[in-house]
């Protein structure tokens, strides 16, 4: 993160963090130097800024009047005794919760939306690359928290790139079979032996164009150990007819999480399998009931009035075509709802970001309305109600999650770690997929 600094009167900047220690270790500033504050907007003192503290300890240690009472601290305080030292005495630090906004409108969005249409249908799909990072800047970049913005940087070129490679891929894997049988098990086994490569690349490049507060994330994670998790789990997946799904799907989770961080400092995810195979089979309780349900609503209408009066082949075909709909149906506002709703708060309420924790509190009636009044609308106008939903669900979700953090938000520093050479980050670029995380 970039600071800036009064000097004579005048905003000086940006300079980084190492800067600054390197400004007060030639006396260029000191502690009463005034340092802009983005987070509650305004200029404080910079031994108050959390982060540099450290750079006057000395002032701590010192005898005689208290540092606190030389600044005209009188807010509570904590010992931390030293032995065979005098007792300094410091600010407590006060736990700071931080929720996160959604900016942005539905009209907004709907202009973007419906060039981004035309446009893709005139030219084919190829402004879809265009499009994409449009609607990614408008909704990373109304995504607020501690009074700042995330941002996306993709590269419209780059997503293009990839997205030829990918349908080149597709296409080379639906004609083989058509061609040779031969051919299509060497596409295929050319699609297995790449698609951990493109699954770690697709997450670096989207963690390497987003931000916040000038900050990157990035992703640290390789193909050969992707591909333990991706197959690995996956041979048990079919091995245990299923039953393993909820391992694999936390196990994948954990290597997402913990191979991303923000800056130099890592995310963590500690929640274990058995809290996820909890909410797998709640979901499934939930279905049956649905099915219940659907089946009893089946038995109340008039589908009866069809025995005696029509085949009976008919009949039977009608009824489960009737039952069939009522059980999409509930999935869609209900088994769905529960079950997203239920994860989302899991994973989220188990992610930590160094010191910093996340909570999530999405319910499963608020979302479930939210997807129901979304379809409906959507539907009865034809489509169009699409970019209205959008903004509604990315509000929801802001709106339901937020994090702790102790020491504020001043303390991430940004990774001064050189980016990636122009030959790495075209690689990247080449290979962005959409893959959810």
């Amino acid at each position: 993160m970039n600071w800036y600094y009064r000097f004579d009167g005048k905003r000086l900047g940006p300079v980084t963090e190492g800067e600054i220690g390197e400004l007060v270790s030639n006396g260029v500033v000191n502690g009463d130097t005034e340092i802009w504050d983005e987070l509650n907007n305004q200029w404080r003192p910079l031994r108050n800024m959390p982060l540099f503290a450290h750079l006057f300890q000395q002032e701590r240690d010192a005898p005689g009047v208290s540092y606190e009472a030389s600044r005209g601290y009188d807010g509570p305080l904590i010992d931390t005794p030293e032995e065979g030292q005098p007792t300094p005495r410091y600010p407590q630090a006060v736990p700071q919760t931080y929720s996160f906004a959604f900016t942005g409108t539905g009209g907004e969005y709907f202009r973007i939306w419906i060039v981004n249409l035309l446009l893709s249908i005139v030219t084919l799909g190829i402004y879809s690359a265009w499009a994409k990072v449009r609607k990614n800047q408008y909704f990373y970049r109304h995504m607020q928290v501690a009074g700042s913005s995330l941002d996306y940087h993709g590269n419209p070129i780059a997503i293009l790139k990839g997205r030829i490679i990918a349908v080149v891929l597709l296409f080379a894997y639906n004609v083989a079979p058509s061609i040779s049988i031969y051919l299509y098990y060497v596409v295929l086994l050319l699609l297995i032996v790449v698609f951990p490569y493109l699954f770690i690349r697709s997450f670096v490049f989207r963690l390497h164009n987003t931000s916040w507060r000038n900050i990157r994330f990035r992703f640290h994670g390789i193909a050969k150990n992707a591909a333990k998790v991706l197959y690995g789990y996956g041979l048990l997946i079919a091995i245990s007819l299923g039953l393993c799904y909820p391992l694999a799907y936390q196990r994948i989770r954990v290597f997402l999480y913990d191979h991303a961080s923000f800056g130099k400092t890592f995310f963590r995810l500690d929640v274990g399998a058995g809290p996820v195979y909890g909410v797998f089979l709640k979901t499934a309780g939930v279905g049956l009931g649905a099915a219940v349900v659907a089946f009893g609503l089946l038995r109340g209408v008039t589908i009866a009035g069809f025995y005696g009066t029509a085949n009976p082949m008919t009949t039977i075909v009608t009824m489960i075509t009737v039952f069939t709909i009522l059980v999409y149906l509930l999935c869609i506002f209900l088994v769905y709802p529960f079950f997203k709703a239920n994860i989302t708060n899991l994973i989220w309420n188990h992610v930590r970001l160094g010191p910093v924790r996340f909570r999530s509190s999405q319910t499963t009636a608020s979302f479930a309305f939210l997807i129901s009044t979304n379809v409906l609308l959507t539907l009865v106008t034809l489509g169009f109600y699409w970019p209205w939903a959008a903004v509604r669900i990315a509000r929801y979700r802001a709106q339901r999650l937020a994090f702790n953090a102790e020491l504020g938000v001043d303390h991430f520093t940004a990774d001064t770690e050189p980016d990636m050479a122009a030959i790495g980050e075209e690689v990247t670029d080449v290979f962005d997929f959409d893959i959810s995380f």
